[in-house]
């Protein structure tokens, strides 16, 4: 009877090892058969969602392009003394002594429609000062065509220029002085024609210098328009 129990037991012994390792086999073959589900990015998930809703994602293009930066053309343009005398009947020119003259237009500030030409500028360098001389047929003798916006510290005075209408041209003096420098400022209008001319210069210092002396000199009797005899 012992030896009968002994051998049921080592067969149940047996059968539980069998059992036992089967399970373990069947368990070893399942996990093989598994496939890992791939990671999906939230830019995927995305695209996926707008697919599904009938949209088309927007393709990537990385870094932003910047839009390029188009400035503004400067509307005065460089011409010659030939050019800038056909735009205005009664010219002035460069004083004797000036050097680095350059003569430019602006169209934009004209007005045709109204028998305005462009406004006409020469720069010129003299004495070490630089000045900037402008004329505009057909503008106003209201007109402002200087360029310049200051607090003006004198004037306007009343003066009259030699030489411009025939010694009888009126114009009007300006100063402006700042921490840094005096700004001085002349104006005129030739009233035959309709014409109207400034002259200004900025410098360290100012004093007893004679704006209208340069005004005159800047007359050209070659200029003049011709009246016939």
């Amino acid at each position: 009877m012992k030896t009968q129990s002994r051998n049921e037991l080592k067969k149940r012994i047996a059968l539980l090892c069998v059992t036992a390792l089967s399970g373990t086999l069947l368990a070893g073959c399942g996990a093989s058969n598994v496939q890992e589900a791939p990671a999906i990015s939230i830019d995927q998930t995305e695209e996926a969602g707008a697919q599904e809703a009938g949209v088309e994602p927007e393709a990537s293009t990385g870094a932003q392009e910047e839009e390029p930066q188009v400035g503004m053309a400067n509307p005065w343009v460089e011409i010659t003394e030939d050019e800038a005398k056909a735009e205005c009947t009664r010219l002035f020119k460069a004083p004797d002594g000036a050097t680095d003259p350059v003569w430019r237009k602006c169209d934009s500030l004209g007005d045709p429609e109204n028998f305005v030409g462009p406004l006409v500028q020469l720069n010129f360098t003299l004495d070490g000062m630089d000045f900037t001389a402008r004329a505009q047929q057909g503008a106003s003798e209201e007109d402002d065509i200087s360029g310049i916006y200051a607090e003006w510290a004198a004037g306007p005075d009343d003066v009259t220029l030699a030489n411009w209408g025939e010694g009888h041209m009126s114009g009007k003096t300006y100063r402006a002085i700042d921490e840094t420098e005096y700004t001085d400022l002349i104006t005129w209008y030739d009233i035959e024609i309709g014409i109207k001319y400034s002259l200004s210069v900025s410098a360290p210092d100012l004093d007893g210098f004679d704006i209208q002396a340069i005004a005159e000199q800047m007359y050209d009797p070659d200029n003049e328009p011709y009246t016939g005899p």
